[in-house]
């Protein structure tokens, strides 16, 4: 996927320990996606690789060091409506992790079993994208028009009274069908 006009780089890690995959509670005073369920990561630094980049966000915002990380693959792109073109990686922490999230950007981690998401009831919606999105036209995939108006594909999980939802759920879907495909 190119990276569209207007768009930066940003990669997620997808850390799995004892078949369960880290997710984090974002702070409740951010910005943006305040209180949300996200994997850690962000935007690259200069310079940055997308491993070098989810793997320092992903100490600077849980503690995890990336040492204890073996990188397993990259999953598919994906665009966030802020402009952001998203690298998933899967990575699996090699040794216990005693993580510290950093309460700037994490109120609370959530250890979800990968089982249970594959049998989780998702659902998927079509959303028109917040006013002042980046996305360009002609995009296909996950992004359709209707009524002239750009539709895009989200994907909810809800679990234990969570809803893991947007570019988080995107993403998950990704890695499920993934794993879907290989128990075949």
């Amino acid at each position: 996927m190119l990276l569209p006009e207007g768009f930066v780089d940003a990669a997620v890690l997808l850390p799995v320990w004892e078949g369960q995959l880290l997710f984090t509670v974002r702070s409740a005073h951010l910005s943006h996606h305040a209180a949300q369920i996200s994997f850690p990561g962000g935007r690259f630094a200069d310079g940055e690789t997308a491993e070098e980049a989810a793997l320092r966000e992903a100490q600077e915002e849980v503690g995890l060091y990336p040492a204890h990380v073996e990188i397993l693959g990259h999953l598919n792109p994906t665009l966030s409506p802020f402009g952001y073109r998203v690298f998933p990686l899967l990575g699996r922490i090699t040794q216990k992790p005693r993580l510290t999230p950093n309460p700037e950007e994490v109120d609370s981690l959530l250890w979800v079993p990968i089982d249970e998401l594959l049998a989780t009831p998702a659902f998927v919606e079509e959303r028109t994208p917040p006013p002042n999105n980046r996305f360009p036209k002609g995009l296909g995939g996950e992004f359709s028009e209707l009524e002239g108006k750009l539709r895009r594909k989200v994907w909810h999980y809800p679990w234990r009274g969570y809803d893991i939802w947007g570019v988080t759920g995107n993403i998950v879907h990704d890695f499920l069908e993934r794993i879907r495909e290989v128990r075949l």
